[in-house]
């Protein structure tokens, strides 16, 4: 089991799972290169059937519906049951839930489902289909394989089942696990009445006013990029700043980062401030939005960023920006 999580764990990382790595590129998320593995999946997709720009391939994956589905609804006990003996349920974020189990003869099985995942690689190179969608799959070193479906094209967004097992089929389990998740999600499966004040149901490219926007990354223009279903980024010429909603684990303490300085946001509103000097310097922005079971709640975390030559006051930005947030985000 240690080594099964420790390889899901790793691609997790190298898909930036908290976000993008905008003090290195502007773009979105792509997956390590992988070869594909044996499957039986149909071949043939069409690489020019796409739905117009910002719609779903589908009603159900519209990206408002898939905010409020509920990922660990999708693996029941039924579904998990024919792979093997369902095990531990770990949530992560919002949009992404995994089990640890064992198959029928007591081998480690993971089994993980994200919606909305940011689709770079996949869109490009979707050649199959499943349970109706354009697919993609690959392989991590024979122990874990990605079964991605398309669910809009522009942006790239979709689903992705992770399995890990190792020297099994574990990209024949992927699609069983995904044939299961679409048919449920078209069902409205899994769907949530998100309780008074969450993240959850908010579109982070829309919650900001272009004024506040400007005020970060200047007037002379910048792009928007959007990022999974919880995630937004804006970039100017010479400065970006970062929107992420998100539900994670709230220490007792409040500590997020030794490095943190305490912030006013205004309201009664305290913020945990987090500089990082490199070579792309930035200034980040925490506070926390509600409490949630476990110890784990939601959070919204601002950064402001931009290369070295770039001179502004990265956390005054991000202050600035956050004050403009609270306003828009519903109160608890």
């Amino acid at each position: 089991m240690t080594r099964l999580v420790a390889v899901l764990s790793a691609f997790l990382l190298l898909t930036g799972c908290a976000g993008p790595d905008l003090a290195k590129r502007n773009f979105p998320r792509s997956t390590i290169p992988a070869e594909a593995g044996n499957t039986t999946a149909t071949t043939g997709a069409s690489a020019t059937t796409q739905a117009p720009v910002g719609q779903p391939v589908d009603p159900a994956f519209a990206t408002d519906r898939l905010r409020l589905v509920d990922p660990c609804a999708l693996l029941t006990r039924d579904l998990l049951k024919q792979l093997g003996q369902p095990g531990t349920e770990s949530r992560s974020g919002f949009s992404r839930c995994s089990n640890f189990m064992k198959d029928g003869s007591g081998k480690d099985l993971g089994v993980t489902v994200e919606l909305g995942q940011t689709m770079t690689v996949e869109l490009k190179d979707a050649d199959k289909r499943l349970a109706g969608l354009r697919s993609h799959e690959q392989v991590l070193e024979n122990s874990a394989c990605f079964v991605s479906v398309i669910t809009q094209d522009e942006p790239g967004l979709g689903i992705t089942v992770q399995i890990g097992y190792e020297d099994g089929d574990a990209c024949g389990f992927g699609r069983k696990v995904m044939e299961s998740v679409v048919e449920q999600v078209k069902a409205r499966k899994g769907a949530i009445t998100p309780p008074k004040g969450s993240l959850i149901a908010l579109d982070p490219c829309a919650l900001p006013d272009e004024g506040a926007v400007q005020a970060v990354v200047g007037r002379g223009g910048h792009r928007v990029f959007p990022y999974g279903l919880h995630n937004c980024s804006w970039t100017g010429p010479d400065r970006e700043v970062t929107l992420d909603l998100r539900r994670t684990f709230l220490p007792t303490d409040r500590k997020f980062d030794d490095a943190q300085t305490e912030v006013d946001l205004g309201n009664g509103v305290r913020g945990y401030q987090v500089a990082a000097t490199t070579a792309f310097p930035s200034c980040e922005v925490l506070w926390v939005q509600r409490p949630a079971e476990d110890r784990e709640g939601e959070v919204v975390k601002v950064k402001a960023a931009g290369p070295e030559e770039s001179e502004f006051d990265r956390c005054a930005a991000a202050v600035a920006f956050a004050k403009a947030l609270l306003g828009k985000i519903p109160k608890p």
